[in-house]
């Protein structure tokens, strides 16, 4: 949370992106979609707590906020052939 945001969104990201690739299977995409929903909500609710003056931030501001510091957005990583190993 005392994180720079570029330092939050390089770790976040990476979350994101192991879990894609962990669990992109072929017909999990709703599950990897909640998943990238859930995060953004933690992250939103993280910045909102950071100090008494963040507190006036709106989705509209979080918006624009990862317009700069994108998220992956969810992907199937893996083919019918790979995810039957």
């Amino acid at each position: 949370m005392h994180m720079t945001l570029a330092t939050q969104h390089k770790w976040l990201a990476a979350v994101l992106r192991g879990h894609y690739g962990y669990y992109g299977r072929p017909h999990n995409y709703p599950a990897l979609n909640g998943f990238y929903q859930q995060t953004r909500r933690i992250w939103f609710r993280c910045l909102r707590r950071r100090s008494q003056k963040s507190r006036r931030m709106g989705w509209l501001e979080f918006e624009i906020l990862t317009a700069r510091f994108a998220l992956p957005v969810p992907r199937i990583t893996r083919t019918w052939a790979q995810a039957r190993r």
